[in-house]
């Protein structure tokens, strides 16, 4: 007698590859298989890094030089930062993941109170005041959010824009129009 044996091959995909008489995959209950998210769900990236200035709120009188503008108080110092809207609505977070990544801590606001005493020669004819400027960060942020639907991180937004202040006190007086 000759028998002969039948043996149903189905290809099944998996992750590109086909394999011939596997069984299939379980499935949850609605038919996709989540993935893991890789550690942090949100990751941040910090490029085009740069040393800039912000201005503070402390300024002198103007005048018409020649002459030099001297500006003595006791008083504080307050500087901000800026940010486009998407950075802005997260600022607290952006700027300690930025101060772990750029290598300065920077923050959206700082102020100190000195004794301040400062002169600056401003040229014939030219009408300028001076102002208190510190040291900040200006950089370009990129956000991404961990999809485990598509088991891969996408892009929130991209190439926003921001300047913080450094947390520590680096001055710099400045003549402006």
């Amino acid at each position: 007698m000759n028998a002969s044996l039948a043996v149903s091959m189905v290809p099944i995909s998996v992750a590109g590859a086909a394999l011939i008489g596997a069984a299939p995959a379980a499935a949850s209950d609605t038919g996709v298989q989540a993935c893991p998210p890789e550690g942090d769900t949100t990751r941040y990236t910090f490029t085009n890094i740069s040393t800039s200035s912000r201005p503070t709120d402390l300024y002198s009188a103007y005048i018409t030089g020649l002459g030099t503008i001297t500006f003595t108080e006791n008083t504080t110092a307050t500087v901000g930062f800026t940010a486009s809207a998407s950075v802005t609505a997260e600022a607290g977070v952006v700027f300690a993941k930025a101060s772990a990544t750029i290598g300065v801590s920077v923050t959206a606001q700082r102020s100190w109170t000195s004794g301040f005493s400062y002169a600056l020669p401003v040229p014939d004819g030219q009408r300028r005041r001076m102002r208190l400027f510190q040291e900040s960060r200006s950089f370009l942020v990129k956000k991404e959010n961990w999809s485990s639907g598509l088991c891969t991180f996408t892009v929130a937004y991209s190439g926003q824009s921001a300047n913080a202040p450094r947390t520590t006190r680096v001055d710099e007086w400045k003549l402006e129009a």
